[in-house]
């Protein structure tokens, strides 16, 4: 009786460790994705990746929530023009829990802004939460985001 329970939980675990290992490089992937959408500034992109009720928390601002209101304030239809000159990050830590997966980066963001006659362009350097959640298809979507600048300077 021991002996088949070890076998039981022995398969478990590796498959356990198999999926752990799968949600992994998936969330991987899904912030590489996030950090080139930015950088070929393509809002379709980006904005797939969002669940339909996610909620941002830029640095000093309040939550925006639903991506109706998080496209407004990433992509604005009003003739301004945001240039992303680079984004570097570096992954400190993914978590995942059951459907939740956590994974924190420091970043690094220049860039550009233009709307008429206002130009200036901004360099931040901060640490970022990304939340994402396993939707019922099995995918991931990105559910919270939070970042907040530990330095950020008009260039």
């Amino acid at each position: 009786m021991t002996l088949i329970a070890i076998l039981i939980w022995s398969c478990k675990s590796k498959k356990e460790d198999e999926d752990l290992n799968t949600d992994n490089l998936e969330i991987k992937q899904l912030h590489a994705d996030y950090v080139n959408g930015w950088l070929e500034m393509d809002e379709e992109k980006v904005m797939g990746l969002l669940e339909e009720n996610a909620r941002i928390q830029p640095n000093r601002l309040k939550p925006i929530e639903g991506k109706p209101q998080i496209r407004a304030f990433w992509f604005p239809k009003d003739s301004s023009k945001t240039i992303i000159n680079e984004y570097k990050t570096n992954l400190i830590s993914i978590n995942i829990i059951d459907t939740l997966a956590i994974l924190t980066h420091n970043s690094l963001l220049d860039w550009t802004y233009q709307n008429d006659t206002t130009e200036f362009g901004m360099l931040q350097k901060g640490i970022n939460t990304t939340i994402y959640r396993k939707q019922e298809d099995k995918s991931w979507k990105i559910w919270r985001s939070m970042w907040t600048d530990i330095y950020a300077k008009r260039k």
